[in-house]
């Protein structure tokens, strides 16, 4: 049972291996919907920011229209002040002239304030275009990665699981099936080691009774209690060793 074991600490060493390179791929094709979702973001606000401009330029065409209106009537009432005989007459041409006037300062000050708009949502427009084609930029290149990785990825975990397989065909299927539904339960790792009597899965104490065993090198497989992994014997540094270790730090101080 020893070597059932030490055969499977090499296969969990594998899935490791497998996890973390599937993790990887899975982090690219994260990074890749998360731009993707960012490149969707900045078309919508370029929509968006497009529809307002040209909400403003419609707005600012009907202004130069009234613009032209109001220059209209100011020629009118100009004109016809030179023509007039009466006081009357005289005042309520002036009356028309001067609101004709007022409004066409209305209007010229509309059309700046637009054309002000204008210009800042331009400027906004070009932020947001070059923002969404540094995203693209990205989103290709980071497709790019994928592409070329995928492959060998692929191959070299092809060569990970057929490796696993390899090792699994000595060890007892039941075994390999308890390991299995052992790593699936716990994160993906299954055999973990005791260290002074702690299991180092879940940090609590096995009985002193299996601590031996597995001291010993017991033929039987052993799990924690707690957390239901395999454990194997993982030895801590002997009293000695730690005397030496606090004597070094004493004279140090």
């Amino acid at each position: 049972m020893q070597n059932n074991l030490s055969l499977l600490k090499k296969i969990q060493e594998i899935d490791i291996q497998i996890n973390s390179a599937e993790e990887e791929s899975r982090r690219l094709n994260a990074d890749l919907e998360r731009l993707s979702e960012e490149v969707k973001e900045y078309e919508a606000r370029l929509e968006t920011t497009r529809g307002e401009l040209d909400g403003l330029e419609d707005m600012k065409r009907s202004f130069e229209d009234e613009l032209a209106v109001c220059a209209e009537r100011i020629n009118k009432n100009e004109t016809r002040l030179k023509n007039i005989k009466n006081d009357k007459e005289f005042n309520a041409a002036t009356k028309e002239l001067n609101a004709a006037k007022k409004e066409k300062q209305t209007k010229e000050n509309e059309i700046a304030r637009l054309n002000n708009e204008t210009d800042e949502k331009k400027a906004t427009i070009e932020e947001h275009e070059n923002k969404l084609r540094e995203k693209q930029a990205e989103i290709a290149a980071k497709n790019r990665t994928i592409e070329e990785s995928k492959e060998k990825q692929e191959e070299w975990i092809k060569g990970k699981k057929d490796e696993k397989a390899a090792i699994a065909r000595d060890i007892p299927p039941a075994v390999i099936k308890k390991y299995e539904t052992i790593r699936e339960r716990r994160q993906g790792v299954a055999i973990i080691p005791v260290v002074a009597g702690t299991c180092q899965g879940c940090y609590m104490n096995i009985p002193p009774q299996a601590y031996i065993q597995l001291q010993k090198g017991s033929s039987d497989l052993i799990f924690c209690p707690h957390c239901h992994r395999i454990l194997y014997w993982h030895p801590s540094p002997g009293p000695s060793e730690q005397q030496k270790e606090s004597a070094g730090q004493q004279s140090s101080n």
